[in-house]
């Protein structure tokens, strides 16, 4: 093929966005450890030219070199599951994946604006929740997910976990996922969590100007022998990533979530409030105290 038909096809030519996102992450990690693209190719049996345009999103690495690579580099199998959350999230068990990187850290900041995180839930808000939003779901199923997320979160909060600081739009603890003794029973819970010191929680008030919050639930998880990661989540799917400039970007979001939100003694207050609301047997669906 003549050199300016080649030029011309290569232009015309579109990445795909997964293999952009992969290559960069092979980039970084190859960076990191010290590897010229040359001892990659010898290692994975490849062309010194095609792990560049691997590097560079135009040509997508076969899943069976993707463990070998990740091992080569010392990517701590950061590789092989971005790569599973790119090319085959059906087959990711994220949520499994967020609380091995959990348990694994020693700082967690999480911001949540839907529902309590799954870490903070009593066994009958979890129940709730699984029931709610997946309501095809039999009981056996519910009472086996509710448990497991129950243990999981245990391992994260347990005294020599990781630091945590979080913080919940009050919205959070005004949605009723259930009655008025679970919702309390939940609350109480979270004031046991804050007035231990075991997590540092603040409660964002509805109506805060400037207006800072995302769009949806994070976490940025740091831990002692990885880059910081960032974890995103929509309803039925998790997104997680170690790319800077995602980080350093949330990072800087929820410092400012922190600086705009209630203190955490002033939190702890609130919660009370909001206890005594369901204690008292209101309306489930409660006004958000704009105070």
């Amino acid at each position: 093929m003549p050199p300016d038909l080649l030029n011309t096809v290569a232009k015309n030519k579109k990445k795909d966005i997964s293999d952009v996102r992969f290559g960069q992450a092979v980039a970084r990690m190859r960076r990191k450890s010290g590897m010229t693209q040359l001892k990659v190719a010898g290692k994975l049996g490849y062309s010194k030219g095609f792990i560049s345009q691997v590097e560079c999103g135009w040509k997508h690495l076969d899943a069976s070199k993707v463990k070998d690579l990740d091992e080569f580099l010392g990517a701590g199998k950061r590789l092989v599951r971005l790569y599973e959350e790119l090319y085959a999230p059906e087959r990711l068990d994220w949520q499994e994946q967020v609380h091995v990187l959990q348990a694994g850290a020693d700082l967690i900041r999480q911001y949540s604006c839907v529902l309590i995180p799954g870490n903070f839930q009593t066994k009958d808000y979890a129940r709730a929740v699984f029931a709610a939003g997946a309501p095809w779901l039999k009981e056996p199923m519910i009472e086996e997910k509710a448990s497991t997320r129950f243990e999981r979160a245990a391992r994260v909060l347990d005294e020599d976990g990781p630091q945590y600081h979080v913080v919940l739009d009050d919205v959070v603890v005004h949605r009723p996922v259930a009655g008025n003794a679970v919702m309390c029973e939940q609350i109480d819970a979270l004031i046991r969590l804050a007035t231990t010191g075991r997590v540092q929680m603040q409660l964002y008030r509805w109506g805060t100007l400037p207006h800072s919050e995302p769009d949806g639930p994070f976490s940025l998880i740091a831990s002692p022998s990885a880059p910081e990661v960032l974890h995103t989540e929509s309803v039925y799917l998790g997104q997680t990533t170690d790319e800077p400039h995602m980080v350093r970007s949330f990072v800087s979001l929820f410092s400012r979530l922190q600086a705009n939100a209630r203190s955490v003694r002033d939190s702890v207050d609130y919660l009370r409030q909001v206890k005594r609301k369901y204690e008292d047997g209101e309306p489930a669906v409660a006004q958000v105290n704009l105070q």
